[in-house]
């Protein structure tokens, strides 16, 4: 709702002003989903956040396979039996361990993946934005909006594969 309401107040500041009509204002959208899905630079930042998060999964089922193990050996009536009384209380206490080591791994593991996609967010709206920025002046347009923001629209406006071009440019010099 903010960022309509700022798109709102730029387009009728610009409008009133009296610099740009309504027939002067060229407008476009860019969807910003897309171009995070079919960019170079979107597909290598999902592919590290992915890469991650599976190597973070594996440390957690792990743990978990290893709880599981334990706690089978502690209900087993027979196997405890078997068991010095030294062994038993041994035997408790790694349980007791792994079960906190576990939901300090999941605490973990849900802050890492949360700042992670923020982070990768944060950059992607960057690059989505500067690229925007170029293909904006490119197309001498004078505004270039979020398909968000945006209930309807002429597909004609859609610049979104313009913008995703730009990228896989900045991204290619950039890793050269």
């Amino acid at each position: 709702m903010k960022k309509f309401g700022t798109i709102l107040a730029v387009a009728v500041l610009a409008l009133s002003i009296g610099k740009l009509s309504a027939e002067e204002l060229n407008i476009g959208f860019v969807n910003f989903k897309t171009a995070v899905e079919k960019s170079k630079q979107g597909v290598q930042e999902r592919n590290a956040f992915e890469a991650m998060k599976n190597q973070m999964t594996e440390t957690l089922e792990k743990t978990d396979k290893e709880l599981g193990d334990i706690a089978k050996k502690l209900e087993d009536q027979d196997y405890m039996d078997s068991l010095s009384p030294a062994a038993e209380q041994e035997l408790k206490q790694k349980f007791q361990v792994l079960s906190q080591d576990f939901g300090r791994y999941q605490n973990q593991y849900y802050q890492l993946l949360n700042q992670a996609n923020y982070k990768m967010l944060q950059t992607m709206h960057d690059e989505v934005s500067f690229a925007a920025e170029h293909v904006r002046k490119g197309k001498k347009l004078s505004l270039l909006f979020n398909e968000e923001s945006i209930f309807a629209y002429d597909k004609s406006l859609d610049y979104t594969d313009e913008v995703i071009k730009e990228m896989d440019k900045q991204f290619k010099a950039e890793n050269k």
